[in-house]
């Protein structure tokens, strides 16, 4: 299994604050997943191992739609550590983003295989406990690693708990770190993407400015302003992009 995002070339990926700022600001900059040690002997074969098995969930699954978690895991990866790099963070930051993103749903495969899929909207109940899949995953991997401290393993639990966390739930004195709100916008719009049933009977279409329109509609408050400024930004040259290929067949991708 190749894991690994594309970095695209360009002065506008350079990293624009020091690694000093973006200890500062909480973005995961005192390692680099690429070189250390823990990471590629330990954490590498277990992320791995994570994908495989969320490969073989879905396999459990009666598929309404083309949601599969998989391939979701992959793409909110790619899309957070693309956003990274747009907001300046730099390579380092989006690719330590990017591992810990892959297993952010790992708790799913807690629940039933049947819980995920309706031809219709799921009852409070049974969303209440499709939620739950944050708290099954954070304690999955204190239990896969106890005894065990690096802080991979604090980002990679920050984002499994809270990556559905809203700012506008947010109680005085509490916080949300900077990776978690990262990845709580790339993954409600990939959640997005994929339209079920009852969805489709909505009449809703799932091309990049229409999801856009939709977060915009349903999510005021919820997301931080600039992180969703620069995902934004990085959608919509893809949906460029996609046009171009679109009334271009024939030309290769770059």
């Amino acid at each position: 299994m190749k894991l690994g995002f594309n970095v695209n070339s360009g002065a506008k990926h350079q990293q624009q604050f020091t690694d000093q700022e973006l200890e500062r600001e909480g973005w995961p900059v005192s390692y680099d997943f690429r070189t250390d040690d823990f990471c590629q002997k330990e954490v590498l074969s277990y992320i791995e191992e994570c994908l495989t098995e969320l490969d073989e969930y879905d396999e459990k699954r009666d598929l309404k739609s083309d949601y599969l978690f998989h391939q979701h895991a992959f793409d909110a990866a790619d899309d957070v550590a693309q956003t990274a790099l747009e907001l300046g963070l730099g390579e380092k930051v989006a690719n330590n983003l990017y591992y810990a993103t892959l297993i952010h749903d790992i708790g799913k495969m807690e629940l039933d295989a049947e819980i995920w899929d309706y031809e219709d909207s799921p009852t409070p109940e049974i969303k209440a406990e499709k939620r739950s899949h944050v708290d099954h995953g954070a304690q999955q991997l204190r239990n896969d690693f106890a005894g065990q401290d690096h802080p991979f393993l604090d980002l990679a639990e920050d984002i499994m708990a809270n990556h559905h966390v809203q700012l506008n739930q947010l109680k005085d004195g509490e916080t949300l770190s900077k990776p978690a709100r990262l990845v709580a916008i790339v993954e409600d719009y990939d959640g997005r993407s994929h339209l079920r049933s009852h969805h489709i009977k909505m009449g809703l279409s799932n091309d990049i400015p229409s999801i856009l329109a939709r977060q915009e509609e349903k999510c005021d408050g919820w997301f931080d302003a600039d992180m969703y400024s620069a995902f934004k930004a990085i959608k919509l040259k893809q949906h460029a992009q996609n046009v171009v290929n679109e009334d271009n067949p024939n030309i290769e991708p770059n």
